[in-house]
């Protein structure tokens, strides 16, 4: 008595079925471990430019603070750490100031400019804040 064909052929994987599909899953997953890695890797960028951003806004927000006469002196670049996922990050700080426009000889108009400049994975980047104030 002979066995139906399907109820005979039940040996399953071969051992060569066995290795393509490894391979083809081990691809797959290489795929999105790649994918994975660069989404941190953007992620890590924008949190360093973030950083850069709230630097430049603070010393520019500071700058604003002064009186209107202040806005001559001379500036010192310096370097400010920032933190990033718990890790010290150093940010160089320019701040400049520009006269735009005088009034009988005197300043009437300044333009006040903050530059933040980083390295990243062997870039480097800059952020400038600026800004204009006039005589109140």
């Amino acid at each position: 008595m002979h066995q139906p064909a399907s109820l005979r052929n039940n040996d399953g994987f071969t051992l060569v079925e066995l290795m393509i599909a490894l391979v083809i899953v081990a691809v797959g997953m290489f795929g999105v471990l790649q994918t994975i890695n660069v989404t941190l890797q953007h992620n890590l960028r924008n949190e360093v430019r973030n950083e850069a951003v709230r630097i430049g806004e603070k010393y520019m927000s500071d700058m604003r603070g002064k009186t209107f006469g202040a806005y001559s002196s001379p500036y010192t670049t310096f370097t400010e750490n920032g933190r990033i996922r718990g890790v010290s990050k150093p940010y160089t700080v320019e701040r400049t100031s520009q006269v735009l426009a005088t009034d009988g000889g005197q300043p009437s108009t300044y333009q006040l400019m903050v530059t933040v400049r980083w390295s990243y994975r062997n870039s480097n980047y800059q952020n400038e804040v600026v800004t204009v104030m006039a005589r109140p």
